[in-house]
């Protein structure tokens, strides 16, 4: 249950933020405040009297969670305190007409692999090749596009990972939801702001059985890859839609590193890091998501990766289907 300092400061948004069915809250103006509810974008049925009492309403959210943007920040990604929902701001002058605000609440507490199961997201068949990936230590690259569920997606499969084995989890702001009694969970984002690629660096001298990491943004990617390389056991999430797309971003976020490789250095040890590619997308606006691609990474041919698909989406049957390829890991 949210603290009673949250449900102050969220203000005419407290009844939307504890509806169950809300997932995200948009507000773009003070008489425009969007919610998604049932996996569907609906106007919700209240306003704010003005622009000063929205700004208000973001300075309280600001505070709750400890944060205070610096002369001439205009943009605040955060986690609300005792959650992991999210919470973003972007004030004027960056925000042209009014400040805004999203709220993204993360329902992963409530979502079993049970029920993904039961929902038709995973097949019994794949669920069992991914537990049995997860005992085997298979570095995944777990990937999806914009609500398709993969966050969720990889916090149930990270809690696959044997009970006996040491996750830490290391993210640029807390979203990811695993429930594994040896998991450490470090935060990158405010107010410590500290670096990823320097909390990664940390993690990797925890003694971690698993390294996993939220979802790949910018130049963290290299030392996420470079970890990988090195012999550290890891997970973690990317946004693209299928796995070839997957290696391509994943490849052009390396870059931004500024190391001086080249990009077949680059493609040497993604090849070398990455065992295995999952990929989720949402079909509908009713909100169904379905696990469509688990492809494996054997390596590069003529500079060129090297996939394998041992699961593919059959649209037609609506039903995630082995192409009877052989895995290289069992």
């Amino acid at each position: 249950m949210p603290s009673n300092d949250l449900i102050k400061a969220l203000g005419p948004l407290a009844s939307l933020y504890t509806e169950r069915q809300v997932t995200e809250i948009m507000v773009d103006a003070p008489n425009r405040v969007l919610v998604e509810r049932d996996g569907n974008l609906v106007d919700a049925e209240i306003h704010f009297d003005s622009i000063g009492e929205l700004r208000r309403v973001i300075d309280n959210l600001l505070l709750v969670c400890g944060v205070t943007l610096k002369p001439g920040e205009t943009v605040g990604d955060m986690r609300l305190p005792d959650s992991s929902n999210r919470l973003l701001v972007v004030l004027p002058p960056t925000a042209l007409n009014s400040p805004t605000l999203v709220i993204r609440k993360w329902s992963s507490n409530t979502i079993s692999w049970d029920d993904l199961l039961h929902w038709g997201s995973v097949t019994p068949e794949a669920a069992e090749y991914l537990t049995q990936a997860m005992a085997s230590e298979v570095n995944t690259l777990v990937t999806g596009g914009t609500g398709s569920g993969k966050t969720t997606f990889a916090n149930r499969l990270a809690e696959q990972i044997p009970a006996e084995k040491r996750l830490v989890v290391v993210e640029s702001v807390h979203e990811m939801n695993i429930r594994h009694p040896r998991a450490v969970f470090l935060e990158a984002g405010q107010p410590a702001s500290i670096a990823v690629e320097d909390l990664l660096s940390a993690a990797s001298k925890m003694r971690p059985d698993w390294l996993i990491i939220g979802e790949l943004r910018g130049p963290e990617a290299m030392r996420a890859i470079e970890l990988m390389s090195t012999g550290h056991t890891s997970m973690t999430n990317l946004h693209a839609n299928n796995p070839e797309d997957a290696l391509a971003r994943l490849e052009g976020l390396c870059l931004t590193a500024r190391l001086g490789l080249e990009l077949a250095q680059i493609r040497t040890l993604i090849a070398a890091s990455i065992q295995m590619i999952t990929c989720q997308h949402r079909l509908d606006p009713n909100g169904k998501r379905r696990l469509t691609h688990i492809s494996e990474l054997h390596g590069l041919e003529e500079g060129r990766y090297v996939l394998q698909p041992l699961f593919c989406y059959n649209y037609e049957k609506d039903r995630l289907e082995p192409t009877g390829a052989k895995t290289k890991w069992k």
